[in-house]
């Protein structure tokens, strides 16, 4: 006897569907600030390494980029025929040493920074559209570095015409930071598709009927009652 209810029990109760994957990453909403917050840090870090016949001559970090630097050139420095940076700094006059060369700021590198600090500030402020600006900053972040990097591969390879040629390497920081603008901006995304669904499912779902009180059934039943 017991062993038929449980069996009944059993299929009578309502089994819970798993957790889909893509529901189960949005929840993990304090990976974003994090994402954000290490990008600003590895700004600080070197993005790029710049090589004449493999030995290293100078390296610019992020930050660098973003607010422009003297940058001294390092061993193997005189073996360049001219500034590998000469096509980031259109103005070459004035300066303060041979060995060091002027980096004008970059405007995606300064995208990128200011789309990681943005997305920061947005999370650790828990604004309404948080998950809308995050996805907004990851896209803007991903956009920025890959045309940073385009950008400065396109210029070094105009100024690079003379006997030597000059190697870029985009270093772990670099990457660090695309993997993490990506991370931000997905999880983000599927925090405002999730919120959107569950939006969609509160406005279709049918209001509640009214329960009907004997009031209300006396009420009906003298307005069908009609006189002979």
């Amino acid at each position: 006897m017991d062993t038929n209810t449980n069996t009944t029990n059993s299929l009578t109760t309502p089994v819970k569907p798993a957790e889909n994957t893509l529901d189960t990453l949005a929840k993990n909403r304090g990976v974003i600030p994090v994402a954000f917050a290490l990008i600003i840090i590895l700004f600080f870090f070197s993005f790029c390494d710049f090589k004449c016949n493999s030995v290293k001559v100078a390296s610019l970090s992020g930050i660098n980029l973003v607010t422009g630097s003297h940058i001294k050139m390092e061993g193997g420095a005189g073996m360049l025929d001219s500034n590998p940076f000469g096509s980031l700094n259109e103005n070459r006059m004035n300066q303060p040493d041979d060995k060091k060369q002027k980096v004008e700021p970059n405007i995606w590198a300064i995208l990128a920074f200011l789309s990681a600090i943005g997305g920061a500030v947005v999370f650790y402020k828990k604004l309404k559209n948080e998950a809308f600006l995050g996805t907004a900053a990851g896209v803007i972040g991903v956009i920025s570095l890959l045309l940073l990097r385009s950008a400065i591969k396109r210029k070094v390879e105009q100024q690079g015409g003379g006997m030597v040629q000059i190697e870029i390497d985009f270093l772990f920081a670099y990457w660090v930071s695309v993997l993490a603008f990506l991370v931000a901006g997905g999880i983000s995304y599927l925090r405002m598709k999730q919120a959107k669904q569950i939006d969609t499912k509160t406005s279709g779902a049918p209001s509640e009927e009214k329960p009907v009180t004997p009031l209300h059934v006396n009420i009906i039943t003298q307005e069908n009652k009609s006189p002979d």
